[in-house]
């Protein structure tokens, strides 16, 4: 099982990560996240991704992280082909962080049009030095472009955690909302977003991320 979900419906498409868990991005998640988001780029649907409550995603497992080897690199492979995805959806990209969200899934984050984050006890933050990596250079590309030039060396150097209100100073959220508002507060910027001229938004968000787009397809090829 995946622990994922989609549901297209009146241009609108919504994916949920819900493992019962920490949504930790297995390869297995991954290719599950990837599928979906083709199936709703070929839709040409605008696009919602959630997390369960309490949630959005510890992102990657962080067992095969630990253990390294062929099954990391395959993991850590998709990762570089989701993170393109994010950057070529061909429509609006809307996430609503649920809760928690830790390294590869805070670049989700740092990828989406807008962020819509829950108010609470949370922790937003890149920790791969606090858990001795080195930070891979396509993910410093994206850190560097996406956030707030003040808070890339507490975040990406330091990896301090961030809480809520820090993560909307930072740049990885674009609001904050109660836990039972974040949802509805997020589908109607979805759908707000999806008013907007298709072609003209398609063509300028593809404007707006060519720099980092270009950066990243010469690394991840």
């Amino acid at each position: 099982m995946s622990g994922l979900s989609l549901t297209i419906t009146d241009g609108i498409a919504e994916i949920q990560l819900d493992d019962g868990k920490v949504n930790a991005l297995s390869e297995v998640m991954l290719e599950a996240l990837l599928a979906a988001i083709t199936q709703a780029a070929a839709a040409d649907a605008a696009l919602l991704i959630s997390g369960r409550a309490g949630c959005f995603s510890g992102g990657y497992d962080r067992k095969l992280i630990d253990a390294g080897g062929p099954a990391c690199d395959v993991m850590r492979a998709a990762g570089d082909r989701l993170t393109l995805a994010l950057l070529d959806y061909p429509a609006p990209l809307v996430v609503a962080c649920t809760g928690h969200a830790m390294a590869k899934a805070a670049f989700v984050l740092l990828l989406a049009d807008y962020r819509v984050g829950a108010a609470g006890d949370f922790r937003i933050g890149l920790n791969e030095v606090a858990i001795g990596m080195t930070m891979p250079v396509g993910a410093m590309l994206q850190a560097r472009a996406r956030l707030a030039p003040q808070w890339l060396n507490r975040c990406a150097l330091q990896a301090e955690y961030l809480n809520a209100q820090q993560a909307l100073e930072a740049g990885f959220l674009d609001e904050l909302q109660s836990a039972e508002q974040l949802l509805e507060r997020a589908r109607a910027k979805t759908h707000q977003l999806a008013a907007l001229d298709r072609t003209a938004y398609r063509e300028t968000r593809a404007r707006m991320h060519a720099p980092l787009r270009t950066e990243l397809g010469k690394l991840f090829g």
